[in-house]
């Protein structure tokens, strides 16, 4: 039964006004507000509702919303056939029904991917389908991987990009479209070998370049709306061992269209609060989220934290839908947030 309950806002100018969220789990999801700004994004009836809820860790990456259906990425998942060799293996889903209000008929539809090996983030790619990273294997190279069908023939994939001048990549991590430059296809490779980051694959040139590096881990990325300014994650701090390492969003000046891209002005956008900062998206209004140890935080353009939604165990990554709606993937756990104040996305 869901619990419906009052929340004083935090900020002291605000402390007068409430709201009343629909929690289906108070215990383990809320909102924060810590600024106007967010309050007029969630609403005065916002809510959170878990949809899905697995033994194993279905839902950490991708969060792609296309016709009414999610697609997720796991995390690692242990072998059962053969535990005594600790393999792994990721899963793609495709979460169907996601939108209706009657949860009974959301359901999980497993897809095979064999020629995608260790898929990891993804996200539309035009009217091609989607695209996803395969982080690839000791036996199997990694790379960019469009799946032209993933509900009708999931196990058909067409390979953008396995190689960069034939070196081998570390381990793709995530991906993005800028749709402004003839869909080209942005993506970062955290360095467990090569020391490079992020990349640009040109559809039109079939080319790959570098265009970012000085990362601790590479991570997410997204662009704002008008394609001027790409935003990265870095999530170094994972393997610090006190922690101090980097757990920040950086941004650029996206420059020089006519002749590159290229990416300038690199800066300090943000810090995670809790734990690092992974998946990242902009919405229509500048607003930057992404997921963290708390579960998903929002900045303004400027970089101020203007509030949160609270998930327990926090969020590797989340995908937006229409009319307001968020998917916070929270590994066994799969949330939905529908938003009922100022349309942001």
């Amino acid at each position: 039964m869901r619990d419906v309950k009052a929340v004083t806002l935090a900020t002291a100018s605000l402390a007068a006004a409430q709201f009343t969220p629909t929690l289906s789990n108070p215990d383990l999801a809320n909102f924060s507000v810590i600024t106007s700004d967010f309050s007029a994004i969630i609403g005065q009836t916002p809510s959170i509702e878990l949809i899905q809820n697995a033994t194993e860790p279905l839902f950490h990456e991708a969060g792609v919303f296309l016709n009414g259906t999610l697609y997720v990425s796991s995390n690692r998942i242990k072998v059962a056939s053969d535990p005594a060799t600790a393999d792994q293996t990721i899963l793609l889903h495709a979460v169907t029904n996601v939108m209706s209000g009657d949860l009974a008929s959301i359901a999980l539809e497993p897809i095979s991917t064999s020629q995608v090996v260790l898929p990891n983030g993804g996200t539309l790619y035009g009217s091609s389908g989607l695209v996803f990273t395969s982080q690839g294997s000791k036996t199997a190279s990694g790379g960019l991987f469009v799946i032209p069908d993933p509900l009708g023939n999931p196990n058909t994939s067409v390979p953008l990009v396995t190689d960069f001048h034939g070196k081998p990549f570390n381990s793709l991590n995530d991906v993005a479209v800028n749709t402004k430059d003839g869909n080209s296809v942005w993506f970062t490779d955290p360095d467990y070998g090569h020391v490079q980051g992020v990349y640009r694959f040109d559809p039109a040139t079939n080319s790959t370049r570098v265009v970012a590096d000085g990362f601790s881990k590479p991570n997410g990325l997204a662009f704002d709306a008008e394609f001027r300014t790409l935003y990265v994650t870095d999530t170094g701090a994972t393997e610090a061992p006190d922690g101090a390492g980097p757990a920040s969003i950086y941004a650029f000046d996206i420059v020089g269209a006519e002749n590159g891209p290229f990416l300038a002005n690199r800066r300090v956008f943000a810090y995670a609060p809790k734990g690092i900062p992974d998946g990242v998206r902009v919405d229509n209004q500048g607003n930057v989220w992404s997921g963290i140890g708390s579960g998903l935080a929002v900045w303004n353009r400027a970089g101020t934290l203007i509030g949160q939604v609270l998930i327990e165990g926090g969020a590797a990554n989340f995908g937006f839908a229409p009319n307001g709606t968020v998917f916070v993937l929270n590994e066994t756990k799969l949330w939905r947030v529908r938003l009922a104040g100022q349309s942001v996305f």
